[in-house]
């Protein structure tokens, strides 16, 4: 098994279980070594690789910064990431859809198409009960501006 390169993290599997909680995977790649790679929102990636020992897991825990790599979101999406900011600090918990849409007066589904937007592009993340719905109230931001 290859060594951990800085930023990564080999652990037992409830320790990995812990760091893994409310992560939204953004895709999966085959990587040229033929180890499988997991890719997270947040920028983190989960490595899985076989060797002569058996199979082996690596989180690799070191997030790229999105000013560095990656989207950068739109006027608009950030007026909505500092809305829920703001109501995160004031209300010690996320907005509901519901809330964003009164602030932003705008429909319903223009409410939904945006937060799905930033979750897609991995500024947002939200959780996921045990069926795969999102739990209300769950959004956390993680676009640093």
């Amino acid at each position: 098994m290859a060594r951990a390169k800085k930023g990564s993290i080999r652990a037992s599997a409830s320790a990995l279980s812990k760091r893994m909680e409310g992560r939204v995977v953004s895709g999966f790649e085959e990587l040229d070594s033929g180890s499988l790679a997991i890719r997270f929102a947040d920028g983190a990636y989960l490595t899985i690789e076989q060797d002569e020992n058996g199979v082996g897991v690596i989180l690799h825990d070191e997030i790229e910064s999105p000013e560095r790599k990656g989207p950068r979101p739109t006027r608009r999406q950030l007026e909505y990431l500092e809305f829920i900011r703001r109501y995160m600090h004031r209300h010690g918990v996320s907005p509901a859809e519901t809330d964003i849409q009164v602030h932003f007066m705008v429909s319903a589904p223009s409410v939904n198409q945006m937060v799905r937007t930033l979750e897609r592009r991995g500024f947002i993340t939200r959780d996921r009960d045990w069926s795969g719905q999102t739990v209300p109230r769950s959004i956390r931001v993680m676009w640093e501006s």
